[in-house]
């Protein structure tokens, strides 16, 4: 058997939540930044993973949806952009479209992305207005530009209270973090 002295080395970077759409509470002892992309076969495996993290962590994780559509996924862009117009209504109905967008990938044409923003109950009026002004482009164009800054290359990228992540890993990797993490946060409180 092989007996481990050291801390496992941690890296960290300050990543802002920014605007982006958030699960959970901003109060919570971890913070998980993910940049994404709708249109990402990884990324869709990884929404499944994450959505498994929000049932075992509840309230002590918080999700944060920063959007990185990369250019080989030319309808990533437009579904992010719809994707922050029904955000702009509701949070809960963002992630009802989140959702349903990872779980039907292949359709993400626009009369697709309309339906699955009625099924997330977005007033239809106010999303077709929004969408239509491509009024959130300018939002998905800064979050390229911060993933790039923070050195994303590919999706999906996460920073665990800025523990950097890369691909759809297993959530038992995700977990080691998150709690490690919770037990930090335990003992800062009791110090």
């Amino acid at each position: 058997p092989v007996e481990v002295y050291f801390k496992k080395p941690k890296m960290e970077m300050t990543v802002e939540v920014g605007s982006a759409p958030v699960f959970g509470s901003p109060g919570s002892p971890v913070t998980i930044v993910e940049f994404s992309a709708f249109q990402c076969p990884y990324c869709s495996k990884a929404a499944a993973t994450v959505m498994d993290l929000k049932k075992k962590y509840g309230n002590k994780i918080a999700v944060a949806y920063r959007h990185f559509p990369l250019p080989n996924h030319p309808e990533a862009r437009p579904a992010a952009e719809a994707s922050l117009c029904v955000n702009e209504q509701a949070t809960p109905k963002f992630w009802k479209f989140h959702d349903a967008i990872f779980k039907n990938q292949s359709k993400l044409d626009a009369s697709s992305l309309e339906k699955y923003a009625k099924e997330s109950g977005a007033d239809m009026t106010k999303y077709a207005e929004c969408v239509k002004a491509r009024k959130y482009a300018g939002a998905v164009e800064k979050d390229i530009e911060y993933a790039n800054k923070l050195g994303v290359r590919s999706t999906p990228s996460f920073f665990i209270n800025g523990q950097p992540v890369n691909g759809a890993v297993s959530i038992e990797v995700f977990s080691e973090i998150i709690d490690d993490e919770i037990d930090n946060a335990k003992n800062k409180k009791g110090a």
